[in-house]
């Protein structure tokens, strides 16, 4: 009995060995390889009851946050306490922090400050430093106090906050005016006051490889307080493979606070081999990477599987935290229709880098019933797309035209949360067009890759005439982790003969070229841009009419008529006078028709066409007469007869006959009988 019992016990082992070793395979995959404790700079930020710490640069503001004591203090005050909730769990090693605040004494020769003391406390456990006494007198101008605070080797939970404090027991100011003042200043990228620390940041796991075909994901995973603002802000993040940086955009994905990143890495000789894998992660510009490796066993296969890029299960992240490129390419045409005024608008809009990437994996998803998926993605229903052309890796027809048809509904939501583009701003109110047409171009490549996407809408509307219309302005959700880096803007406005874009104005911003043109046949108005940040502030608007005062050929023939007028007046002005000045100031009329060429209002055009004539006038009053061309029109003209004696030549004034008269020239008596 017993060896039949031991005979069962034997197989069963048999039977599980495998599975207990695949497990330990699966739960073994991820290696820690960094990171126990990191020197970091903690940034203070935040004003009245919302005083923080940060690691991150970014969050520094334009304006600084401040203290202000006007008046001597005579007891202990808290300039500030500043809190850093929810610290990495590890080991805080024993060191020393750096503590430095900026100040700033104005009107007064100096202020001295009496016990000013730095204390820090992580968890129940609290260090604190006062100030030296050769450092308590703060000449004016701007300086900065500097703490050194000795740390004890300490263990904090993940629950485990870090407070800063700053108290001052006395501050005197020595010779001051009415409005002395002594600032402590803080949370702005010039007053960056901070603390050095050296505590647990965050932990580097890399992943055990994943093998398709010749292609190898190489994953780590970053957990830490901050989510994917650890990647996000975080100076730069890389992979090398045996002493070689891996080329190309990783693609990342985060589960909670945990952020994967995942490079393909294409350099794989075939067969068996072994690789050193190290990640670098440059927490700080101005502190050393984070760094961590490990050795992996590999095998490649040469059949070209794969599409080069990873394609992750979870729903991607739509930045790496410097955001993607853009471009935008927008015409625009007014026309009039029934009566009215038409705005005919096509503009597309082209995405890059991360963000292409994740709009090529929605659309892979569509009807994807995964409650972990992102609202802008789940709201798209399954519509025509089948299981078989869902998640494949690539945009089938099928998915292209589902998504295309769902964006007439959907698009506001989509672009305004997913892409963080106000809609409004950028393409107008959806509910006002006549017609919507959205078309969706993959630049020749439908794989689920990092690859351009290109969203092309044509829009129709009714506009009211004569009433200011903003055409475009700043469109762009700004945000602390930025979805753009940056972008570039084309933009082209054209009316017809008879309908005009008057009065178009660029305002508050200087980053577009930026021009209006008039021609008899239309009005164009054109802006250009290139690497625009996400935070460019500007309204372009316009005054969209079909006024025949205001149309284009009727402007430019009533300049032309105009310029006529007022040189056939100094024409018939000069009509006996000199006209060699008048014909040198005919160059003043292409100022006129440059006025009116460049889109200028009607007064605009106006004024000059009236200096211009009023110029022309003057001069033509002024020009000198043509005296001697007078005198001799006003002359009559006689016959002449030669004197017989001196052959003078004297004028015969009348016709009497007989005639006798004086020789103009010797005197003698000249007779004329017939």
């Amino acid at each position: 009995m017993r060896r039949a019992v031991l005979l069962v016990a034997i197989f069963l082992v048999t039977l599980v060995s495998p599975v207990l070793s695949t497990a330990q395979a699966n739960t073994g995959g991820d290696t820690l390889v960094c990171c126990d404790a990191s020197t970091v700079d903690l940034y203070l930020i935040g004003g009245d009851n919302n005083k923080r710490l940060t690691p991150f640069a970014a969050d520094l503001g334009e304006d600084p946050q401040s203290f202000t004591a006007e008046t001597s203090i005579n007891s202990q005050e808290s300039i500030g306490r500043w809190l850093l909730p929810n610290t990495w769990g590890g080991t805080v090693p024993s060191s020393t922090w750096t503590f430095s605040m900026n100040y700033e004494v104005s009107n007064a020769a100096g202020a001295r400050i009496q016990n000013a003391t730095a204390t820090v406390s992580i968890g129940s456990k609290t260090f604190s430093q006062e100030l030296d006494q050769g450092s308590s007198f703060l000449a004016q101008g701007a300086g900065s106090l500097t703490f050194d605070i000795d740390v004890e080797t300490l263990t904090a939970s993940g629950s485990s906050n870090i407070e800063l404090e700053l108290t001052v027991q006395a501050v005197v100011f020595s010779v001051p005016a009415t409005d002395a003042k002594l600032e402590f200043l803080w949370g702005s990228e010039d007053k960056d006051s901070s603390i050095e620390a050296t505590i647990p940041l965050v932990d580097i796991l890399m992943v055990e490889p994943e093998v398709e075909g010749s292609d190898v994901y190489l994953a780590v995973r970053l957990d830490s307080p901050w989510g994917l603002s650890t990647l996000a802000m975080a100076e730069s993040i890389t992979l090398k493979v045996n002493g070689q940086a891996v080329p190309g955009d990783p693609i990342e994905t985060a589960v909670g606070d945990t952020v994967r990143v995942t490079w393909t890495w294409t350099g794989a000789a075939g067969g068996t081999e072994t690789i050193d894998v190290g990640v670098e992660l440059k927490f700080q510009a101005d502190k050393p990477a984070l760094t961590g490796s490990a050795m992996y066993d590999i095998e490649t296969f040469d059949t070209g599987g794969g599409t080069g890029t990873y394609y992750p299960p979870d729903e991607p992240l739509r930045t790496d935290g410097s955001g993607s490129s853009m471009e935008l390419d927008i015409t625009m045409n007014l026309r009039k229709q029934d009566g009215g005024l038409l705005l005919e608008r096509i503009t597309m809009v082209t995405v890059h880098d991360e963000m292409a990437f994740w709009m090529r994996w929605g659309m892979d998803h569509i009807g994807d019933q995964n409650p972990a998926l992102s609202p802008m993605l789940s709201a798209f229903s399954a519509g025509s797309v089948s299981d078989e052309d869902r998640v494949s890796r690539f945009v089938e027809e099928v998915e292209r035209s589902e998504f295309e048809r769902q964006m007439i509904s959907l698009g506001p939501m989509y672009m305004n949360d997913g892409l963080g583009l106000e809609t409004e701003e950028l393409l107008g109110d959806f509910r006002a067009f006549n017609e919507l047409k959205v078309e969706l171009d993959l630049n020749g490549e439908d794989a689920v890759v990092n690859h351009p996407v290109t969203l092309t809408f044509s829009t129709t509307e009714l506009l009211v005439d004569s009433v200011r219309l903003d055409v475009l302005r700043n469109f762009m959700v700004v945000q602390p982790a930025p979805l753009w880096s940056d972008y570039d803007l084309m933009l082209e406005a054209k009316s017809t003969s008879t309908t005009a874009l008057s009065n178009s104005i660029l305002r508050e911003s200087e980053a577009f070229d930026f021009s209006v043109s008039r021609m008899p046949w239309g009005d164009t108005v054109r802006m250009r841009g290139e690497g625009i940040q996400q935070d460019e502030s500007f309204v372009l608007s316009t005054l969209p009419t079909s006024n025949l005062i205001y149309a284009p050929v009727s402007i430019s023939l009533l300049t032309i008529v105009g310029l006529i007028g007022a040189f056939a007046m100094g024409l018939a002005l000069t009509k006996s006078r000199r006209r060699t000045y008048l014909y040198m100031e005919i160059v003043l009329a292409p100022i006129v028709l440059l006025v009116a060429l460049f889109g200028y209002p009607i007064p605009f055009i106006g004024i000059a066409l009236g200096a211009v004539g009023f110029i022309w006038v003057v001069t033509a009053i002024a020009s000198p007469r043509l005296v001697g061309v007078q005198r001799n029109a006003s002359t009559p003209s006689y016959p002449k007869i030669a004197c017989p004696a001196c052959q003078t030549m004297n004028p015969i004034t009348t016709d009497e006959r007989p005639h006798r008269f004086n020789c103009q020239g010797c005197g003698r008596v000249i007779k004329i009988v017939a």
